[in-house]
């Protein structure tokens, strides 16, 4: 009887308890992402309450950053990439049709410091280094960014994109 008693009352109180915690915290929810050559963590997301705050691993720990742009926008961008990879002396005209995403790291000065590969998609580098030729096409980009917020005063800035490879 007493133990009837004892969980009827644990059933009864456990919503009261739950509604009161769940007021009394926030909700996390974490995702990292990955160098897919060297498979260091490069750039994590942090959900809370609604808003998400990106953080990138600049060793020996992870850095706040903010978000920048491309001038011009995404079609500039990829115009430019486009060039670049086109007009390579090394250009075969082989179609692939993959892609990589990719993140940039650049300074309060938007100045790159960090090209990363964080995922290919239907392609390797058995063929042809397609990793180094992406990242260079990305270095080359030095120069073109703009600010996002410029009341922004970060230390630190990414951009996460997306690469065709054609």
């Amino acid at each position: 009887m007493i133990f009837k008693c004892l969980l009827i009352g644990i059933i009864l109180l456990f919503p009261v308890f739950r509604s009161h915690s769940q007021n009394k915290t926030d909700s996390i929810e974490n995702s990292i992402m990955y160098d897919v050559v060297e498979g260091f963590p490069v750039i994590k997301s942090e959900e809370i309450q609604d808003t998400v705050y990106f953080k990138y691993f600049i060793p020996p720990s992870w850095q706040d950053v903010c978000i920048n742009l491309f001038k011009g926008g995404y079609e500039a961008f990829t115009a430019y990439c486009d060039s670049i990879y086109y007009n390579r002396d090394d250009y075969n005209y082989d179609e692939l049709n993959a892609s990589a995403i990719f993140v940039i790291l650049f300074d309060e000065n938007l100045e790159i410091k960090d090209v990363r590969i964080l995922k290919r998609i239907a392609y390797n580098n058995n063929k042809y280094d397609y990793d180094a030729l992406v990242k260079r096409i990305l270095w080359s980009t030095e120069g073109k960014w703009v600010k996002k917020d410029e009341n922004d005063h970060c230390k630190w800035y990414f951009h996460l994109g997306y690469f065709k490879l054609r």
